[in-house]
C-alpha cells in the first residue's frame, strides 16, 4: 500500500510544483509588461526564466521522487499549471501585478543609485588625480 501512497504523494507534490511554476511564469509575464524591455533584453530574460524553471522542476523532481519521470508526474505538473491559470491567476492578478511594478521600481531605483554613486566616485577620483605642473612663465624683459 505504501507504493500507491507514495505515488499519490508524488502526484500531489508535483501538482503543487506545477502551481508554483505557473505562479512564477505569471509573475514573469507581469514583470515584462511593467518593465517594457527591449527585444534583446527580452531574449535574455526569456532564456534566464526557462533556465530557472528547468532547475526548479529538476530539483523539485529530485526531492519529490528521486528524479523519476513517469507519465503521471508530467500530467501532474501540467495539470498544476493549468489549475493555476484557470482558478488562481485571475484572483492573484492584482497582487502579482503590484509585486511586478514594485520589483521594477526597486530595480530602477537601485540602478540609478549605483550610477549616481559611480559618477560621484569618478568626480572625486578626478579631483584627487595630480595635475601636471603649470608650464614656466615667459620672463623675457
Amino acid at each position: 500500500m505504501t507504493g500507491l501512497l507514495g505515488q499519490i504523494e508524488a502526484f500531489i507534490l508535483t501538482l503543487v510544483l506545477g502551481l508554483l511554476t505557473g505562479t512564477i511564469f505569471h509573475f514573469y509575464q507581469e514583470l515584462i509588461r511593467s518593465a517594457r524591455v527591449s527585444r534583446y533584453v527580452l531574449y535574455f530574460l526569456d532564456f534566464s526564466l526557462w533556465i530557472i524553471i528547468i532547475a526548479l522542476v529538476f530539483l523539485g523532481m529530485l526531492l519529490i521522487n528521486q528524479g523519476e519521470m513517469r507519465i503521471y508526474v508530467l500530467i501532474a505538473l501540467v495539470l498544476g499549471i493549468l489549475i493555476y491559470y484557470r482558478k488562481f491567476a485571475s484572483r492573484l492578478d492584482a497582487p502579482i501585478s503590484r509585486l511586478a511594478r514594485l520589483t521594477v521600481t526597486v530595480y530602477t531605483t537601485t540602478v540609478r543609485g549605483i550610477k549616481k554613486a559611480l559618477s560621484g566616485a569618478k568626480q572625486i577620483i578626478a579631483k584627487l588625480k595630480p595635475r601636471p605642473p603649470d608650464p614656466p612663465t615667459d620672463s623675457t624683459d
